[in-house]
């Protein structure tokens, strides 16, 4: 090993850090007296130095030296205390985790310096109210051998998967974890989590998810093709997302014990090192406030199950770009029940159809990560989670779902024909509720998991999506791009705001009405399953009329029309029980039929 040469270092950044030519600060919290400092790893003579901060400074509980003459490409690094070997819980590149499904003999750091291009990479910045999200895991999304990637299973697979998504209409992908998280798990041997430990003759689960305690400022190494660092890997796909307009949006789950002011660093690291558009946040403990108003991230998305306003915002502001976004089962739960014909939703789903929170976004689906898939919802009662070996014991209990007569696959011709309608009923609603649509990957094409409805330990053809069902179910699939592509197209249904439901253009139509059988009114008692909706383009821009009307009852109703203005004429846009146009009723006061438990739209356009 060279002549090294110790100096006072920094407390900040955290971590290894390059601050010059051949010079490296090493910072890290150590509240102990005891003998501690740093382990170097040469790894060209397979030798190893410990370097002690007994000459360091020492700020507060951390540790800090600045190492001059160590060539950071050559050298790898862990911490010591006494006898005790401990990684950092800042560590930039994690070494001994690169390979799938394999438990590490031992973890290190490798010390980070950026050289990346990012050439004029630049942020989308899209509103919520324009966005489409896609949900997806980096490793299953390409695993199967029916991706037909160069790259299976990686961020590569994602970026040639772009097209695709684009076609689809997708704006925005949600990624679940890409830090870098040890995926089997073993019994804990050390009270300290970051404690390297012997994996030797224990029983190991793959945790397939990623929620878990990990290493939050490294991607994962094995969602990187081989011989790519992670760190490379993840921005080039960063980039190419940005390139076609896609947001990039990360997961991160920190258990309670995790330190708010930790979770902060990692935040703003993501953005500024990795150029994230935002984080969906999941955790008990989590500095909201903190986050809320860190200015930094103020054109960084950030989505939770709740944020506490009153904190972050004063009483008459409004954020003029909403970075914050709640999302919760809320809106999942009372689709799923009015699809299956609950008694008591329509006031409900007609709420969610008209608002948008004032000062932040909403986030809502009907599937996700670890519920049934949109195909699994309309084929299963009940969970079926036995393959997770807990004795189907996992999972909730509750799914607000309906198998259509039949519990799980079936060949029976008019259970396969009701699911469909059902699943075209699920999309539309999604598609065109007011907030933001989020849609699993796969559900455009029926991906099912065999009635799993919590699959966080299936590393197998459960949870990798079999892109041959793009082509088996391509009337799903079609009828998912139909549904974004009129969102997209239409300005009357991505404004930011809620309806005001008049006519405040003098236009002589509200933006947005509810009608029934008779126009005007609509039926929100408990018996009530059906509605209707016209939405006025001309408030968003647009010269055209939509008219969605929604029957979820199992016999078929009569819904009255809008007269249109002159000019215009009704056409058949989309029907979810059929392929052929239906025909209006009358010719003074029109109406049309709506078969049981589908939904029918009309667009009028000059």
């Amino acid at each position: 090993m060279e002549d090294i040469k110790i100096s006072y270092g920094k407390p900040y950044p955290l971590g290894a850090t390059c601050v010059g030519p051949m010079q490296v600060n090493f910072a890290v919290v150590m509240s102990t007296d005891k003998q501690c400092g740093v382990i170097l790893y040469d790894k060209i003579n397979k030798t190893q130095r410990r370097v002690s901060f007994c000459c360091a400074n020492k700020v507060g509980n951390i540790r800090c030296m600045k190492i001059s003459n160590l060539d950071a490409d050559r050298y790898e690094y862990n911490y010591y205390i006494e006898d005790a070997i401990i990684n950092d819980p800042y560590a930039k590149i994690i070494i001994g985790n690169e390979k799938w499904g394999k438990i590490p003999e031992e973890i290190k750091a490798g010390i980070y310096h950026d050289e990346y291009d990012w050439a004029k990479d630049k942020n989308p910045m899209i509103a919520y109210n324009d966005m489409i999200i896609y949900l997806l895991h980096v490793r299953g999304f390409t695993k199967h051998k029916s991706s037909d990637v160069k790259c299976p299973g990686t961020f590569d697979g994602v970026v040639e998967k772009i097209p695709y998504l684009k076609e689809l209409g997708i704006n925005a992908v949600e990624l679940m974890p890409v830090y870098n998280f040890i995926e089997l798990e073993a019994p804990k041997q050390a009270e300290n989590e970051f404690a390297v430990k012997p994996f030797e003759g224990v029983d190991a689960k793959i945790n397939y998810w990623g929620y878990k305690e990990s290493f939050y400022f490294a991607p994962k190494s094995a969602f990187a093709p081989k011989g790519v660092k992670a760190d490379v890997a993840f921005k080039d796909m960063v980039k190419e997302l940005h390139n076609n307009g896609i947001e990039v949006i990360l997961q991160f789950f920190f258990p309670d014990k995790t330190k708010q002011g930790y979770i902060f660093e990692v935040l703003k690291y993501w953005m500024q090192e990795y150029h994230v558009d935002g984080f969906h946040l999941m955790g008990n403990k989590l500095p909201l406030a903190l986050i809320g108003t860190e200015p930094m991230l103020a054109n960084t998305k950030i989505i939770c199950d709740h944020f506490p306003l009153d904190e972050i915002y004063e009483y008459n502001v409004k954020p003029s770009y909403k970075n914050l976004a709640i999302s919760t089962d809320e809106f999942m739960y009372d689709m799923r029940r009015l699809l299956k014909s609950d008694e008591g939703m329509v006031g409900r789903a007609l709420e969610y159809m008209k608002n948008v929170p004032d000062k932040m976004g909403e986030i809502h689906y009907i599937s996700h990560g670890n519920t049934f898939t949109l195909m699994d919802l309309v084929s299963y009662d009940r969970k079926h989670n036995d393959a997770n070996g807990e004795n189907n014991r996992d999972g909730v209990i509750y799914n607000a779902s309906w198998n259509c007569g039949y519990e799980g696959a079936t060949s029976r011709a008019s259970v396969k024909k009701l699911r469909l309608r059902q699943i075209k009923n699920a999309i539309t609603l999604n598609i065109l509720a007011k907030t933001t649509p989020l849609i699993v990957a796969g559900d455009e094409f029926g991906n099912s998991q065999n009635g799993n409805n919590n699959p966080y330990c299936q590393d197998s053809s459960i949870t990798w999506l079999n892109w041959s069902l793009l082509s088996k179910n391509r009337d799903i699939y079609d009828y998912m791009q139909q549904m974004i592509a009129l969102r997209n197209n239409y300005k009357i249904f991505r404004m930011k705001d809620s309806y005001k439901m008049n006519d405040y253009l003098s236009c002589g139509y509200p933006d947005l009405s509810y009608h029934s059988s008779e126009l005007w009114k609509v039926e929100t008692d408990v018996l009530s399953r059906q509605f209707a909706m016209l939405y006025c383009g001309e408030y968003g821009g647009d010269d055209a009329f939509i008219f969605v009307a929604v029957n979820l009852h199992w016999t078929s109703h009569e819904f009255a029309v809008p007269q249109l203005p002159k000019g215009y004429s009704w056409e058949t846009f989309a029907r979810t029980d059929a392929q052929d146009s239906i025909k209006l009723i009358g010719d003074e006061h029109p109406a049309i039929e709506v078969k049981e438990r589908s939904i029918t739209i009309m667009l009028a356009k000059k």
